[in-house]
């Protein structure tokens, strides 16, 4: 770390005592120099002119060390060179000389939040709020330390709070905006705070990039793009003008140019999780002989997506090491021959797999192996599955299947997402699916993952509507894809179930929302990743019960005896 810190708090005292120099007082004609000087150092920071800045600033600390302010402009100055370990040190030494200094812890916090320390950040800035309580940055800050842990309904809260304090916030209107639109499915009050948020500071780049979840959410996918290009010419470095560009591309189908952008997930909001592997990342150098660690991202369903592709890279590397949620590893092991599969968690700092994997020569992201195997349309197989459920399991559901009498058996899943991914717009309550639930020659079996008893018995209850649900089957993810494989079609929102089932080959029916994610991109009934799965789309101006009667009718067609 930068030796300021130690330099200042560790230094001889007045008169040669030792000890912390903080209640050293310098004489008055020091003091007034030393002021001059930060004035003049903050007048050119001002000016943009960072060297003399600093120097004014060294200057003015040389004759007064514990000026506390002097410390927190050297902060910023190195903050804005992306020195944050220089940063940081400065801001401890405004604090220790001024612990009231709420400006800078804010600035603490702030580079916390940047580095994705979550903990910390949140301490950092509660002090600052506790010596300032009407210091909205610090609540809007507040807002996206939640958010980078997921926590949505927290971050509105403090995005909120933010607003009370200061209602012409712009960034706050932004963040209140996206999180309302993108997380939580408030549309009509997403849309009002990000218009608001462009009204207010229209030439703001982190403004004009949330901005454009409202172009996307109405489907000009063209608008979109062209927005990021502009925000990218100016500044190559905008990690979330670059991943919004992505998922609009790859909604778009265009793979090459959408998969590029998509490596900007790793440095913008979204829920990739830096790992501590500290291999050679892989850029598509040759492997044979080599050894390459594939490590999971984001969910369930996107873990099982990307997986399509360890098939392609195993075909060149000399060895591969898979990591994936404990609940995937019997699957994915009994699926990849030849492939080292360790169970892990993604927010583990120090997997234990690791000290057994063996020698690593380099590693990548899932999500990254789209961009080598990817690149176009005709890039994806077309073969019927690649993920195998085991075969004694699957007999076993077959037999206990034919239990419940003759005719189809059909899976079903009809809530998708978490509180926090857009569950709202994913989700179908059941009760809305009795014209389907009716069709005859049909028995339903519950694939819904969570707690789903009360629903499952209302509509018994108050439908006459038996649906089948073995919860110690859907706790098992291997148990799962075993029912799945022995079932004669699954019906799905979007959620992982759907993603499951058509990477084991299964005839899948999902029903994706009128705004979908870009996995199921903006047209047509087929998903390339799964040949498989057919999507029923919502349209933008209706609810769902037209896509549920079009289902009905397919389904009562379906299950007609041959």
């Amino acid at each position: 770390m930068f030796s300021r810190v130690r330099r200042w708090l560790h230094a001889p005292a007045a008169g040669g005592r030792k000890g912390p120099v903080a209640n050293a007082m310098p004489d008055a004609p020091a003091a007034g120099q030393s002021l001059e000087l930060f004035r003049q150092g903050v007048a050119y920071y001002r000016d943009g002119d960072l060297g003399r800045a600093q120097s004014c600033m060294d200057e003015a600390l040389a004759r007064q060390h514990d000026l506390a302010e002097a410390h927190f402009y050297l902060a910023k100055i190195h903050h804005k060179r992306a020195e944050p370990e220089e940063a940081t040190d400065c801001l401890l030494l405004a604090t220790a000389f001024k612990p009231d200094l709420a400006e800078a812890w804010f600035y603490l916090g702030a580079i916390d939040l940047e580095r994705k320390r979550y903990a910390q950040a949140r301490r950092n800035l509660e002090t600052a709020l506790r010596i300032e309580p009407g210091l909205a940055k610090a609540h809007n800050a507040l807002g996206a330390v939640a958010l980078g842990l997921g926590a949505m309904q927290d971050a509105a809260g403090h995005f909120e709070r933010a607003l009370e304090t200061q209602p012409d916030f712009a960034l706050a209107h932004s963040n209140l905006g996206y999180v309302l639109l993108r997380e939580l499915g408030d549309y009509e009050r997403g849309i009002e705070h990000l218009e608001t948020a462009l009204r207010l500071a229209p030439d703001d780049p982190n403004v004009r990039s949330n901005h454009t979840l409202v172009s996307a959410h109405r489907g000009l996918l063209d608008e979109v793009i062209a927005t990021c290009d502009e925000l990218l010419a100016r500044d190559p470095n905008h990690h979330e003008a670059r991943l919004n560009r992505a998922l609009a591309m790859l909604k778009l189908g265009r793979f090459a140019e959408g998969w590029a952008d998509y490596e900007a997930r790793k440095h913008a909001r979204s829920s990739y999780i830096p790992r501590p592997f500290k291999f050679a990342e892989w850029n598509g150098e040759a492997l044979e002989g080599r050894t390459i660690l594939v490590y999971a991202e984001q969910g369930l369903g996107d873990e099982i997506m990307f997986a399509s592709c360890v098939p392609d890279l195993t075909g060149r590397a000399g060895r591969c090491v898979l990591e994936c949620s404990p609940r995937l590893q019997p699957l994915f092991a009994r699926s990849f021959a030849g492939v080292r599969v360790c169970a892990g968690e993604q927010d583990d700092p120090d997997p234990g797999w690791l000290r057994t994997a063996g020698r690593v020569d380099f590693q990548v992201a899932c999500g990254s192996l789209p961009g080598y195997f990817r690149r176009r349309l005709t890039d994806f197989p077309s073969r019927q599955g690649y993920l195998h459920a085991d075969a004694g399991l699957t007999a076993h559901w077959r037999q206990r299947l034919l239990e419940l009498g003759s005719g189809l058996k059909v899976g079903i899943s009809w809530h998708g997402g978490t509180h926090h991914t857009s569950r709202a717009e994913r989700s179908i309550e059941l009760t809305a699916l009795e014209p389907l639930l009716r069709t005859s020659g049909c028995a339903f079996v519950s694939l819904q993952y969570g707690s789903c008893k009360n629903e499952l018995a209302t509509l018994q209850r108050d439908g006459g509507i038996c649906v089948w649900h073995w919860p110690d089957a859907i706790a098992d993810y291997d148990e799962t894809a075993a029912l799945v494989s022995a079932l004669d079609l699954v019906i799905s929102v979007d959620t992982s179930v759907a993603h499951l089932s058509g990477a084991l080959g299964k005839s899948t029916w999902v029903f994706v929302p009128s705004n979908p994610d870009w996995r199921y991109m903006t047209a047509g009934e087929r998903m390339p990743w799964y040949p498989s799965l057919r999507l029923f789309r919502r349209d933008s101006n209706a609810g769902w019960l037209p896509v549920i009667e079009r289902a009905r009718a397919e389904l009562e067609h379906f299950a007609r005896p041959a």
